[in-house]
């Protein structure tokens, strides 16, 4: 299914995609700074970013659950924006040239 949001509605479908039994994508698009600065954090190659996501909960976040009890996702994700925005607030986050690929 590919997803592009271009409408609330298409984002909170985009919120509402399972990554694992325990994680929605909602959790990772998440941002604090986002909500701050009212900046858009949607990927701009969503089904990668949920391919990504799922293979991170599935894998991970899913044995760790199992492990320790409920793992909370507090933004996996951040776009470029508010990545760039982040830096050049100086915000303690890494460069998106350092970060390019590694979903």
């Amino acid at each position: 299914m590919a997803f592009h949001p271009q409408t609330y509605t298409g984002l909170e479908e985009l919120g509402r995609v399972a990554l694992s039994p325990h994680f929605f994508f909602r959790e990772f698009l998440y941002s604090e700074v986002a909500a701050h600065y009212g900046v858009k954090n949607i990927p701009s190659d969503c089904d990668l970013a949920i391919e990504a996501g799922r293979g991170l909960s599935q894998n991970l976040l899913e044995p760790l659950n199992a492990t320790f009890g409920r793992v909370v996702v507090r933004s996996g994700y951040r776009s470029r924006e508010l990545n760039d925005l982040c830096n050049q607030k100086k915000h303690n986050c890494g460069s998106s040239e350092s970060n390019r690929a590694r979903h």
